[in-house]
This record gives C-alpha cells, structure tokens and sequence, in this order.
C-alpha cells in the first residue's frame, strides 16, 4: 500500500488557506491546493502530482521550498519559471485561437483533451482555463445561421453595395435618404430574457403563454440625418409593407429613398409590384440578418418587454414605444445601432454617387 505523503513547514494550514482564497493567480493557486493536500496527509504523492497536473519531482521541489521558506518560498515563480518555456507552445496557441473563432469548443475539457491529442499537453482543468483566457477566449451563446445561408454572397454584398446604389439609376444631384428596414413580431406569449443575479441563486421571471400576435415595421437611415420610422401592423403582407413603404416616402417628399431590407414573399418586389414613387429597393443576401443593423433594436425591444407580463397588445405596444421613444427624440441611438463600419462606410464611399447629404 502506497505511503500518505504528509508536509509540514513554516506556515500552518490556515495560513496556506488563507492564501488560497485571496489568490487570483492561476499557478499560485495550483502551488497552494497540492501544499494543503500534502499537509492534509490523506493522499500519496502521486495522488497530489495527478490532481495538480505537475509531476512527482514537481510536488518534491514545490515541498522543499515550503518546508524551508513557507508559503513566500512556494510562490516566487521567478525561480522556477526563469527560462523556461510556455506548456502550450506559441503554434498551439495559435492553432487554439483558430479552434476558438470556428466555435469548436463548447466546454473547457473539450479543449483539454484537443491538446492531449493533437499537441501531447496533459493540463488539468484549471490550466486549460488557464490558456482559455491566455489566447482571449470567452463563453458566449452563438447566433444562430441557416444552414441555407451563402456566406459568400453575404459577403459580396458588403463589398458591393456602394456600386449597387449606384446602379440605381437615380437622377443626378438627387436628394438621398439611404434606409435599412426590417419587421419583427411581438405578442402577449411570455420573451424570457437573461438577468443578473447572484451566484448560487435561480432566478425566475413570469410567464404566459396567450397567442396574440403584433407586428412592428422599422426603419433605421444609414447616415444623413439618422432618422427612424415605425408602423404598428396587425400582420406582415404586401399592403402593411406598400403603406410603410409611403410612411417613409412621405417624412421627406423632396427626397429618393433607398430602402434595403430582405426578400421576405411579403415585401414588394421591383419587377412584378408597384413600387411608391420615389422608393427604390435593394434586397440583402437570403438568410442573412447580421447585415441588418434593425435587428439591433429588435434585440433591445426583447429587453423592454421581457420578463414582463402583459395583458392586451396595447399594453405591450405602449412598452414598445417607450423604447422607441428613445430612438426619435435622441438620433444619435439611431447613429449607433448602424455603427461605424462596412454599411456606413459604403454608403459614402467615392463611386456612390447617392451618398446621405447631412442638413
């Protein structure tokens, strides 16, 4: 039967649990859990180096230098880790990164056991998370994607469209308000959102489950003036689309306006429907909502009304609007949501030659 490795040094195990819990530091804490093993006497000293991830000859260095200088002695990394190179190599590292930004990994030992695999690096859970935050990484929920979506034609679509608007055909020196435009639907059936809460603590929210239904349309301008249009809609089809196509061609009849948005059956179409005049429509890329900033704001309207109960669609619509309030009184929410990347940036790129004219 394997000997009990038993430790005793300067310090007393309160002192290293003390430690233990005011550490933050990865490796200190790895150093002070196998010293409290060791002191605790209930586990041999291969026991100590396995749950450590360290090896036996390890353990015996981290000993001497606490039996002779306490904890002070166990933690001072410069003398063990002077010149000595990183256990995940800077190729693995790399390669982890590359994993990471596929979402190959869903939990921490997943990525334990690909550098087992792949690289031979045996760590212990806490120093996978340890290389997790080394390289950057971070647990967040995916957004989803169709499994129709054309990753390359969402692509071009952000490269291309300042040349798309200007295929347009729109007269020259024309006044020109360029739109994204979406819908969502809202209803008295229960949206459950994240809170924050304390640790150990589940918190519950309300829920219903009546199936009335409401539709919101919104559109946000890309630039110009950053302005904002929504219509409350008891369904989605081809005339609730026409007459919100007219409410934005009405807020500046002196202006072109170019409205994009996805090719949903009920959004009018420029060949086979009758478009409003002075509307022009440009359609994104299938299956492809990250190209719309209004998902933004669909996504905070779930904030608004989530974990929330309502009573009758006015009740909710009336949350809705205080949201929406927030939009057209400040337009700068507005310049936020579109964000300060491709969409902007194609909008007033040089061979555009309908860029937003800001008042």
């Amino acid at each position: 039967m394997a000997r009990k490795y038993g430790l005793v040094g300067p310090d007393d195990l309160e002192a290293v649990e003390k430690a233990l819990r005011q550490s933050r530091e990865w490796r200190d804490r790895q150093r002070l859990k196998a010293i409290r093993q060791g002191m605790l006497g209930e586990s041999t000293m291969e026991e100590v180096a396995a749950k450590a991830g360290v090896s036996r000859a390890t353990i015996g260095t981290w000993s001497q230098l606490f039996r002779e200088g306490g904890i002070e002695a166990v933690l001072r990394t410069a003398f063990e880790q002077r010149g000595r190179k990183p256990r995940v190599s800077p190729a693995a590292q790399a390669q982890l990164s590359e994993k990471l930004r596929a979402g190959s990994f869903k939990r921490a030992k997943e990525v334990r056991a690909w550098l087992r695999e792949k690289h031979g690096i045996e760590l212990s859970l806490e120093g996978a998370y340890y290389w997790l935050g080394k390289v950057g990484g971070v647990l967040k929920v995916p957004r989803k994607t169709h499994a129709r979506k054309d990753a390359a034609a969402a692509q071009a679509f952000k490269v291309e469209l300042a040349d798309r608007l200007g295929k347009l055909g729109l007269p020259s020196g024309a006044r020109v308000r360029i739109w994204m435009a979406d819908e969502h639907r809202y209803g008295l059936i229960s949206v459950i959102r994240k809170v924050w809460t304390l640790r150990g603590h589940k918190p519950v929210a309300p829920y219903q489950t009546k199936y009335q239904w409401g539709h919101l349309y919104a559109a946000l301008e890309v630039a110009g003036e950053n302005s904002c249009e929504f219509f409350f809609s008891p369904t989605v089809s081809l005339e609730a689309s026409d007459f919100f196509l007219r409410q934005v061609a009405e807020s500046d009849e002196a202006a072109h306006h170019i409205v994009i948005w996805d090719g949903a059956g009920f959004h009018p179409k420029t060949e086979s429907h009758p478009i409003p005049e002075r509307i022009h429509l440009l359609q994104l890329p299938a299956y492809s909502p990250e190209l719309n900033p209004v998902e933004k704001l669909f996504d905070q309207l779930k904030d608004e009304i989530g974990n929330r109960l309502f009573d009758s669609l006015d009740d909710i619509e009336a949350a809705i609007t205080t949201l929406l309030a927030t939009f057209w009184s400040d337009l700068r929410n507005v310049a936020s949501l579109i964000g300060n990347g491709w969409l902007l940036h194609q909008s007033n790129a040089s061979d555009n030659p309908y860029r937003p004219v800001i008042n």
